[in-house]
């Protein structure tokens, strides 16, 4: 063969072999399989929602299986084909519910085999129902919500109702009794009136009584005194602080008492020799001698 030849067909089939790899490697990531199909189930659902092929199926919340075709039958009749794996026995009570994803839009079929214990016969149609998605649950909860809203907002009506009613009574058994009481109160009233009127006339007669423009002119007078008088502690702190000043400084006689250190020391010498003689005397009382001379 010629070797032009040889390089082509080693070529062509190198090519070939990528391809079949490149094919083989897609469907395994889709989760397709080379060998047939060993068990397939059919379900009858009455609306499918968001439910499209491939998507997964679960037994248990385990992934099972894949939805293989959807085919429309009839209003209220979708028959869906699913995967199963060849170990999994379904039984005459078997079900299956559609369970719509919180955060996005697909869907999955979630199959309970069943407990029944006949098997499911072959090419029997197992019932299928739609679950309720999350945006269903949380309308039911809101509506299951509002009615204990509902019931809360009759009981508390009811109650502030009674509540209203006594406080009401309360208010007219009040009124009642304040009626009864008011022409005493009211005499009472008249009496105080009249004492803080006689009061007030005598208050009026004591003030007129009142030399109020002597008081007044011996006010006038108290004050004028009380402002001489501080004028003359003035004038005499004045002269007291400038004695003390020339005390300070040894000016005068009480300055020299004050500053001069040998006067003091000379009083304290005299002192020390009244104090002698006078124990001298006190120990000897007959030892005095007086002499006087005339001249």
């Amino acid at each position: 063969m010629d070797l032009h030849y040889e390089k082509e067909i080693t070529v062509g089939t190198l090519v070939l072999v990528g391809i079949a790899v490149f094919v083989a490697g897609t469907m395994f990531l889709k989760g397709a399989s080379f060998r047939p199909l060993e068990r397939t189930a059919e379900v009858r659902f009455a609306d499918i929602g968001t439910l499209k092929k491939d998507n997964e199926v679960a037994v248990s919340g385990y992934p099972v299986g894949k939805v293989v075709s959807v085919e429309f039958k009839a209003p209220g009749d979708v028959r869906v084909t699913v995967s199963l794996p060849p170990t999994l026995d379904l039984r005459a009570d078997a079900s299956a519910e559609i369970s719509s994803g919180v955060f996005s839009s697909d869907s999955r079929i979630l199959l309970h085999p069943g407990t029944a214990a006949e098997k499911l016969p072959d090419g029997a149609v197992v019932r299928g129902a739609s679950g309720a998605g999350i945006f269903e649950k949380g309308a039911a909860l809101a509506d299951r919500a509002d009615s204990v809203l509902i019931g809360v907002q009759a009981v508390a009506n009811q109650r502030t109702g009674d509540e209203l009613v006594a406080t009401l009574k309360a208010m007219q058994r009040t009124l009642n009794r304040l009626s009864d009481r008011l022409p005493q109160t009211a005499g009472e009233a008249e009496r105080t009136m009249a004492a803080f009127r006689r009061l007030a006339e005598r208050l009026d007669t004591t003030i007129a009584a009142v030399p109020v423009a002597s008081a007044v002119e011996r006010a006038d007078t108290l004050a004028r005194n009380m402002s001489t008088m501080s004028i003359q502690l003035t004038a005499t702190g004045a002269r007291l602080d400038t004695l003390l000043q020339k005390i300070n400084a040894g000016e005068g006689t009480l300055g020299k008492f004050a500053t001069d250190s040998g006067l003091y020391l000379d009083s304290r010498e005299a002192m020390q020799a009244l104090k002698v003689l006078l124990e001298e005397l006190n120990k000897h009382p007959g030892k005095l001698n007086i002499q006087v001379k005339l001249f």
